[in-house]
């Protein structure tokens, strides 16, 4: 049976040629950095914590994200704390709230106290 003909490698700049996707020059796949540091069971506790949690603890609207708070999952990683999603490290936020507490502490992305 003929076979497909080999199509260009999916990464940009490279020469090779592949059935499908990158070619054999390059990692098959790379961990999402979110997916190494929260781990596979952060959406399922995530949820469940919106659930028992569910309005904003800065506003009385309902909560989409469950902020690690007041020190960060890499900081509680670093720290080798056991289990950085327990309840005492998180709080509920709305989307809004999230994204103003985000930007006010984090540094990075149009936040430039911290360049």
């Amino acid at each position: 049976m003929p076979t497909a003909p080999l199509r260009p490698c999916t990464i940009p700049g490279c020469p090779g040629r592949a059935p499908g996707g990158p070619c054999a020059r390059h990692p098959a796949r790379r961990i999402r950095e979110d997916h190494r540091l929260y781990g596979s069971d952060w959406p399922r506790r995530r949820l469940d914590y919106l659930r028992r949690n569910p309005r904003c603890a800065l506003c009385p609207r309902m909560a989409a994200h469950a902020d690690h708070h007041p020190r960060g999952i890499r900081l509680l990683r670093r720290h080798g704390v056991a289990d950085p999603h327990a309840d005492h490290h998180l709080r509920p936020l709305c989307r809004s709230c999230h994204s103003r507490e985000t930007g006010r502490k984090e540094p990075g992305g149009w936040n430039t106290r911290y360049r």
